[in-house]
């Protein structure tokens, strides 16, 4: 494991770090682990960005399984099952997307200020 980690991003089920010692990515999301170099860390948000989704949620239908969108990894043989919002969050990961948190405004803000 590496110590010098920097967290990239974060969301839900996933995390997305990096070593400066090792110069590698590591995509934690659900079960699943990734050691990735910068290059493979962009072959891989290419892929799942190009993946059609109303093709595979439309072609497998009638499928009794909830995840209908494969994501092919290294071999053949290894197909990873997402939904379309997995594949959101897996996108916003992969892009260093921070959450967008909206800020109050101050009217919005239910305080009593109280002088000494």
């Amino acid at each position: 494991m590496c110590r010098f980690l920097n967290v990239m991003g974060r969301s839900k089920n996933g995390v997305l770090t990096f070593c400066n010692h090792t110069k590698l990515f590591q995509l934690i999301y659900n079960n699943l682990c990734f050691e990735l170099y910068e290059w493979e860390l962009e072959a891989l948000k290419e892929y799942i960005e190009q993946l059609d989704i109303p093709y595979w949620e439309n072609h497998l239908k009638h499928w009794s399984q909830q995840r209908k969108i494969p994501i092919s990894v290294g071999k053949k043989h290894f197909i990873i099952l997402v939904n379309k919002e997995e594949v959101a969050e897996l996108l916003s990961l992969l892009r260093f997307e921070k959450q967008k948190v909206k800020l109050l405004s101050h009217e919005e803000i239910d305080y009593q200020l109280i002088d000494n």
